[in-house]
């Protein structure tokens, strides 16, 4: 069994795996550290840039001694390339000082796992996020970011390149897809299935239009790896069936999370418990699951009560219990 430590100590771990013995400084103000500027660029990966500056040097000592006329030129393009690289490298420290910062913020006084870091996982990390200047999209990454430390492997490298690639714009589109979504996670942990239900429709031929989420919104998301090709596929939610015991005010049932709310499904006739229930939807892939996780939900108050409706057209009642993963709970009130 591991043993816990504190998350911002486990955070510094995470941090000096990524990008070295400057991680100490992270969680304290500090300067920027480009002054070896061969040293940090080949830290960084960047061989190609490393090239052209050391290049642009030999030439400008080449024609300090030949060729005097052209001398303060090719001295004054070694210099704009060195400030060049220099701001480059000194915003990329920015960036990852503000999203190491963030991630401390979301940790607090934690206490997490001591585990060793995916060394792997911090160098694709900070590889990545040093080019992240969006407030908006540093938040989504120090929460990744934030997770990982607290539990290791609940983000995948390849949710990483997609998380790369994810323009503001999307980002917000997932947020709503994921403020309209059904979860389903048995243990709280553990997400088996998240999908935003059709709602009786067809969501290929726009039945989820009316909440911003028509098939152009859909492709836009599937072509970023977040949802799965087929918009009408389904999960078996059967378990999310509650029946009341005789009496008691209880419920047996294993609840669904909507809203950040957990809920039931309660027969408003009779009904087989064993039988299936399919919830036809467009569901999240596994990176989009993953992701799922760091969003901020919006409210949803006009598909909150169709997805009611929906509900109850198939003759159950969303009924709201008190937290995720018991076999016996109150209603709430």
């Amino acid at each position: 069994m591991d043993l816990n430590v504190k998350a911002l100590e486990k955070l510094l771990d995470y941090a000096a795996s990524g990008i070295g013995s400057v991680a100490g400084s992270m969680l304290a103000p500090w300067m920027a550290r480009r002054e070896t500027k061969a040293k940090e660029i080949a830290a960084h990966g960047d061989a190609n840039v490393l090239l052209i500056q050391a290049e642009a040097q030999t030439k400008a000592r080449e024609i300090l001694v030949s060729e005097d006329k052209n001398f303060a030129g090719e001295l004054d393009i070694a210099k704009s390339i060195n400030q060049r690289i220099l701001f480059q490298e000194q915003k990329r420290q920015l960036n990852i000082k503000s999203v190491v910062e963030k991630a401390a913020e979301q940790l607090g006084d934690k206490s997490v796992p001591d585990t060793e870091p995916d060394h792997d996982w911090t160098s694709r990390f900070f590889s990545d996020v040093q080019d992240v200047s969006s407030e908006e999209m540093q938040s989504l990454w120090a929460k990744i970011l934030a997770g990982e430390v607290e539990r290791k492997e609940c983000t995948s490298i390849r949710t990483l390149g997609i998380l790369k690639n994810l323009d503001q714009d999307t980002a917000r589109l997932f947020r709503r897809f994921c403020s309209a979504c059904v979860f389903f996670s048995p243990d709280g942990k553990t997400l088996l299935d998240a999908r935003v239900s059709s709602l009786g429709g067809n969501a290929a031929t726009n039945s989820l239009k009316a909440y911003d989420l028509n098939f152009d919104a859909l492709n836009r998301l599937n072509e970023y790896g977040l949802i799965i090709s087929d918009y009408n596929s389904w999960y078996d939610y059967r378990l999310c069936i509650g029946h009341k015991i005789e009496n008691l005010p209880q419920l047996i049932r294993i609840p669904f999370r909507f809203q950040d709310r957990h809920w039931i499904l309660l027969p408003t006739s009779d009904r087989n418990l064993s039988k299936e229930f399919q919830l036809t939807g467009v569901a999240l892939t596994r990176s989009g699951r993953e992701l799922s996780g760091v969003i901020d939900l919006e409210n949803m108050d006009e598909f909150s009560q169709a997805l009611s409706s929906f509900f109850q057209s198939k003759n159950f009642q969303m009924v709201e219990v008190e937290s995720h993963a018991t076999e016996v709970s109150h209603v709430s009130p």
